[in-house]
């Protein structure tokens, strides 16, 4: 068996007698005929005029976007782009970064496409940048509205990107394109501390604290229309969606279910690929596969993430800060002090919540650098899926069962 790792693929040699079964996500044909499948959005969409009644007698248009670890949008943003030229209006477009790290100009230029570059100004959101945001208030639980100015100085502001499971906040797409996609920092901090609540789960909308409050912030905001990509497990594009930015939104996240709700039964080992790059590009991004194992492995087994993690720890320093200097114990108790949370400190709280509530290892099969940087952690980082095997099962028991998950980013345990 072969499971995504950086650009490639590891060979995972499985005793058969001991697999339980692989999770992965249904297998979907992408749509044919693309941009005119996008272009008919935008004349009957969800929950909404046609795009071109909302433009009538606008001038600027903001279309907002999402970045590097997400498939390129440029495919979306060009019918509307286009649309908006056709109406004389001045478009600008602005990369939803959230609190990754900035992209190159050259990967700019090859998420969107020479010809959206060249052609219209493109900004990318700094969450850290105090002069760019704009304040309007808080949400009923606290977390300030502060985004990125330039949402107030459109006359339309439109989102754009993928729709697939989120490991905390239920769904991507549509409101989290403004929280925490162009938010301040702080804000994005004390959005994600609501993980902390019951409900933070992948899948789930209602009840989920993240997007709910998200979605009250986006409601407060200019936020005018939204066209979203369904996405498949090789990122094919298997539906498009358009309208209003709630509606369209919740439409779009019930095909989405259908493609990456899995069930199985629970396994005394979990291996969990993310997918390969650039979703295992880092360890902030390679976290994500922690969650749906969580959902799967029993108690006191075993979890190996496989994730090559090329660019490192990612672009959070207290992420490193909190999983090498705290022990998971302390992790789990000062990440409830509200004041000092940060995004770091969630990743970090992730890796030690199952041990320390089940008393489940957490094995990585990464690169010599972030072995080394993860030497005396609670994490225990190797170079080799055998040596991953090995201790997964000196923790559990020569004859533990097995699940494997692939593409585990995006899965969900229903």
């Amino acid at each position: 068996m072969q499971l995504e790792y950086g650009r490639g693929f590891l060979e995972i040699p499985i005793d058969g007698k001991k697999l339980l079964g692989i999770l992965q996500p249904k297998e979907e044909r992408g749509i044919e005929r693309f941009d005119d499948t996008v272009k008919e959005t935008l004349k009957k969409p969800v929950g909404s005029p046609p795009l071109s009644e909302i433009l009538k007698g606008k001038k600027k248009v903001l279309i907002l976007t999402v970045n590097f670890t997400r498939p390129s949008p440029k495919a979306l943003v060009r019918p509307i782009a286009e649309l908006c030229e056709r109406m004389k209006l001045k478009v600008t477009l602005l990369i939803a970064r959230g609190r990754h790290r900035s992209m190159t100009k050259e990967e700019i230029r090859s998420h969107l496409g020479d010809d959206l570059v060249d052609q219209y100004p493109v900004l990318e959101h700094d969450p850290f940048d105090e002069s760019n945001h704009k304040e309007i208030g808080k949400t009923s639980r606290g977390v300030p509205i502060r985004v990125n100015k330039a949402i107030f100085e459109n006359d339309v502001v439109i989102g754009t990107g993928i729709i697939e499971p989120s490991y905390l906040c239920g769904f991507t797409g549509g409101r989290k394109i403004l929280v925490p996609g162009i938010s301040h920092y702080r804000s994005i901090d004390l959005n994600h501390y609501l993980l902390l609540e019951k409900g933070a789960n992948p899948g789930i909308l209602d009840g989920n604290p993240l997007s709910e409050d998200s979605e009250e912030a986006a409601r407060r905001l200019p936020f005018h229309w939204i066209t979203y990509s369904v996405v498949g497990a090789e990122d094919q594009v298997v539906d498009v969606v358009s309208g209003g930015p709630f509606k369209a939104h919740r439409f779009a996240c019930e095909k989405s279910k259908k493609i990456y709700s899995c069930r199985g039964k629970p396994a005394d080992i979990v291996i969990s690929s993310p997918g390969g790059y650039p979703y295992d590009c880092d360890l902030v991004q390679a976290k994500k596969a922690i969650i749906p194992a969580i959902a799967t492995v029993k108690r006191k087994g075993a979890i190996i993430i496989l994730a090559e993690c090329r660019e490192g720890w990612g672009a959070e320093p207290t992420f490193r800060e909190w999983l090498t200097r705290f022990s998971p114990e302390e992790v789990m108790m000062k990440v409830k002090e509200k004041d000092f949370f940060s995004l770091g400190a969630h990743g970090a709280y992730l890796f030690a919540k199952p041990l320390i509530q089940d008393g489940v290892k957490v094995i990585l099969v990464t690169n010599p650098e972030m072995i080394k940087d993860l030497k005396g952690t609670y994490v225990e980082a190797v170079s080799s899926f055998g040596e991953a095997m090995e201790i997964a099962e000196r923790h559990t028991k020569q004859k533990a069962e097995i699940t494997v998950l692939r593409k585990a980013r995006r899965l969900f345990i229903a």
